[in-house]
């Protein structure tokens, strides 16, 4: 419990910040970075010709390889039009700035104020090539210049960061004999308590890994203090023990107010969630060869930097889900009858359309084009063809379609107010029930995985499976390890090589993002999925993505391409994409 006078004073601050907060947003010029991230992004790699991420900026930000780092809100000049200008020359500013490799190339820590001077002095050379490209960019600039000048603080010089940012340290190629360290030999599991408190942090440009210290925890005594103050401090490499309680709502204003670049890597379960978006350079180069025994299949990984495969690089382990939970497929039923009902006519709608076929030796009407042929054929002296009728009959499709989820767990979280993996598993087991009503062949799959050394894919329905077994299975996955697609689609491959069918494809319900503790996001990941659905495309197998997480529209277009995808947080939404892009299957010639 707090003491009196720390409830008031705790009240006071809250009541302080949050009127300064709302001021801040009440204004009416003021650009949010969340509302034109999006055209920025587009904006940053038409460009940069590069895959260019944006990110909110501590302050004023920078470049740190294909990222960009701007601020989450501009209200410095006077009209929206121009706060929206400066985030445009901050976009071109930087491009320059990365074209000339202007940033941090070590691995040190440099000051705050250091970085800021460097991307002052060298702000002339950006600036230089800046006018050259970008003409306008010239008045834009001299605009921005006289507006800060003209704005001095007392007793202090023009503050020109926000135009010319700082130096930002670039993540240099990690040394490829590095091994994993600072994880056990568990494989994550999700667990069915969800963490109680999810706040969002203010942004962080860089984070750093550290491993636990397991002597300072042990040797960690209690400090007694004779006035109680709540604080919170910045990690200064002492250890504390980690009691797991749920404390994160009381600390909310202290940890406003700190820097969160420190992280560490463990196996335990969340209870709170203090949300980043940052830039994953925690990763390692390689992992260590796992213990793990057991059947596995090899599959190789696409180095995208040397343009060749690293040849059975990924243990893959196939697994069949044998635990049931029954009560979430009756719960699942009952909760989503009616739109069952609405699918099931959209199904029957589908498929009882009836196509014309033309070119036919008997139908209900001519076909104008094979009419014009015969008259053509008869007057130059040919022997006409008798198929000149049109037939409207249903166009029967040979069709296996595997449905593949990512139950990392990423899927833990939630999108649109739905937790991840309850919309797979809800979207599984209905989208399911209708597959088997029309007597269409399909499997439904999942995966996760811990480095290369140890993929899981897990069978819940296979295309042989009978239906109202498999189906009470569903509700017994749980969210795990990470998100290595490329070996996932691999498999999925494989086993739809396996079917006499002619028509195949893979439907990945996922985050979008590929990652694992080893090193496999970013660029690296992305190219890698890229070419497992190449692979795919080449053995006539098609694909295609339905995510559940806005931030995947800056993923999935780098790897499914346009048209191939959608981004949907509901399970009826996702639902009936299902059934239109089962139209779209159905009828594709």
């Amino acid at each position: 419990m707090f003491e009196p006078d720390e409830y008031i004073f705790t009240k006071l601050a809250y009541y302080f910040k949050r009127r300064k907060r709302k001021k801040q947003e009440s204004k009416v010029n003021v650009v949010n970075l969340i509302d034109i991230k999006s055209r920025l992004t587009i904006f940053a790699r038409a460009i940069t010709g590069n895959a260019i991420e944006i990110f909110e900026a501590e302050r004023e930000g920078g470049y740190k390889n294909n990222n960009f780092f701007l601020p989450s809100k501009f209200s410095e000049l006077p009209t929206i039009d121009e706060n929206i200008s400066f985030y445009l020359f901050r976009i071109l500013y930087l491009s320059i700035q990365k074209n000339l490799n202007l940033n941090w190339n070590d691995n040190q820590e440099h000051e705050l104020f250091e970085s800021q001077q460097k991307a002052s002095e060298t702000s002339s050379e950006v600036l230089e090539m800046l006018f050259e490209q970008f003409p306008i960019t010239k008045k834009q600039h001299k605009k921005f210049i006289q507006f800060y000048s003209e704005n001095i603080k007392k007793n202090s010089e023009a503050d020109f960061t926000f135009i010319y940012g700082k130096w930002m340290r670039n993540n240099p190629e990690e040394d490829s004999k590095n091994k994993l360290k600072n994880f056990t030999d568990k494989i994550k599991k999700g667990k069915e308590e969800k963490p109680k408190t999810i706040l969002k942090s203010k942004a962080v440009e860089e984070i750093i890994s550290v491993q636990v210290d397991e002597k300072q925890r042990e040797d960690a005594t209690t400090q007694h203090q004779f006035e109680k103050v709540e604080t919170a401090d910045e990690f200064g490499g002492n250890w504390r023990d980690m009691d797991g309680d749920d404390d994160l709502k009381d600390h909310e204003n202290a940890l406003d107010e700190l820097n969160m670049k420190y992280t560490v890597r463990v196996d335990d379960v969340a209870h709170s969630v203090y949300q980043a978006d940052f830039i994953e350079n925690t990763t390692v180069s390689e992992s260590a060869e796992s213990d793990s025994t057991g059947y596995h299949i090899l599959y190789d990984e696409w180095n995208y930097a040397k343009r060749r495969y690293k040849e059975n690089f990924c243990k893959l382990y196939p697994k069949t889900l044998l635990k049931s939970d029954s009560a979430y497929y009756k719960k699942t039923i009952t909760k989503n009858k009616s739109t069952l009902i609405g699918l099931r006519k959209l199904m029957a709608s589908v498929n009882n359309k009836l196509q014309q076929q033309r070119r036919q030796t008997q139908g209900e009407e001519f076909d104008i084009d094979a009419i014009t042929d015969l008259f053509v054929d008869v007057h130059s002296g040919h022997t006409p063809s008798e198929k000149i009728y049109l037939s409207k009959r249903k166009k029967e499709k040979d069709l296996s379609i595997l449905l593949l989820l990512d139950i990392s767990l990423s899927s833990d979280g939630y999108a649109g107010g739905n937790r991840v993996i309850d919309v797979e598993k809800q979207v599984s087991i209905l989208f399911g029930e209708i597959l088997n009503e029309f007597n269409i062949d399909f499997s439904i799959d999942c995966f996760y995985s811990k480095t290369r050394n140890h993929s899981t894919y897990i069978t819940i329905k296979d295309f042989d499976d009978d239906w109202n077994k498999a189906k009470l299975k569903v509700g017994a996955v749980e969210p795990s390890g990470y998100t290595r697609i490329g070996a996932a689609l691999r498999h999925s491959g494989a086993m739809l090589d396996k079917r006499d069918t002619k028509n195949k494809w893979v439907i990945l319900i996922s985050d979008g993002k590929p990652n694992d503790y080893d090193k496999y996001e970013g660029k690296y990941g992305i190219n890698d999925v890229k070419q497992a659905l190449r692979e795919l495309n080449e053995r006539q197998i098609n694909s295609y993505a339905l995510a559940i997480e806005a931030q995947a529209k800056y993923y999935l277009p780098q790897m499914f391409g346009q048209n191939h995808y959608q981004i949907l947080t509901t399970p009826v939404e996702m639902l009936k994409s299902l059934v239109k892009l089962y139209e779209k299957i159905k009828y594709q010639s």
